[in-house]
């Protein structure tokens, strides 16, 4: 069995767990004039990205030659790359000030997803199918998320009836 999908699952628990904890205070305090998050409705949208990761890098690792699955895994490492340097490396730039997820972006998902891309590209697959899988499950991933912070909202609404 391959060790990228376990290498990705480390790689995300570590930046999802510095985004959960730091990342609503930090965009509240830099950002006062767009629209807060509750911290409750951002930690639950991150714990289901985290799971839905698992659940793509699980598959993959069960099912190496499942292509649907392992294009699945593979946009994910994508998007999860993108999502290191959109919005968090630019976000530091940008307001000079430390965005939370850079570290954890910066030097592990930055390298590791890099070498599991480029052995993804030198090994069988076309750079091409790559950025594919990386734009749609990032879309798919964007669209997971406005539905995660929904159903926080929801389910801790009833929670507190």
């Amino acid at each position: 069995m391959s060790m990228e999908p376990i290498i990705f699952m480390f790689c995300i628990t570590l930046h999802n767990l510095e985004e959960a904890l730091w990342l609503p205070d930090w965009m509240a305090k830099t950002m006062p004039n767009r629209k807060p998050t509750r911290k409750e409705h951002f930690i639950f949208a991150v714990i289901g990205i985290t799971i839905l990761g698992y659940l793509a890098a699980g598959l993959h690792a069960l099912y190496p030659q499942h292509q649907y699955l392992e294009f699945t895994f593979i946009g994910f490492v994508g998007a999860m790359l993108v999502n290191a340097i959109v919005p968090h490396l630019l976000f530091s730039i940008r307001y000079r000030s430390y965005c939370p997820g850079v570290f954890t972006g910066c030097c592990l998902i930055i390298p590791m997803h890099l070498i599991i891309l480029s052995n993804a590209a030198n090994s069988h697959l076309k750079v091409s199918e790559i950025v594919v899988s990386t734009a749609v499950v990032g879309a798919i991933l964007l669209g997971a998320i406005l539905v995660l912070k929904w159903v926080a909202r929801r389910v801790l609404a009833a929670m507190q009836d």
